[in-house]
């Protein structure tokens, strides 16, 4: 049987048979777990998670630029590699 897609606020789906003897589960939701983290170590760790997304960010610019660059002219990457770092620099920092 394939996996149906149901919204999160349906926790079972059953059928019950006509006779009342019993009912088929079609679909049983499973229980999310709680996530295991202390209090204390809440703000720290979603700044962590804040300057790992703006790490992504930062090296995703320069590297689009870079390649763009490279695309543009012979040796390119090069020429244009202080300012795509400080592009990718300002875009990382702007993120955090």
């Amino acid at each position: 049987m394939h996996r149906m897609n149901l919204g999160r606020s349906i926790r079972k789906v059953s059928i019950i048979k006509a006779d009342g003897s019993g009912a088929i589960v079609l679909h049983k939701a499973k229980k999310s777990k709680k996530k295991k983290q202390s209090k204390q170590l809440q703000p720290m760790e979603r700044g962590m998670r804040h300057m790992a997304e703006a790490n992504l960010a930062s090296a995703k610019s320069f590297s689009n630029s870079h390649k763009k660059s490279n695309r543009k002219k012979k040796d390119g990457w090069l020429r244009d590699l202080s300012k795509n770092f400080m592009t990718a620099q300002r875009k990382g920092s702007k993120k955090m």
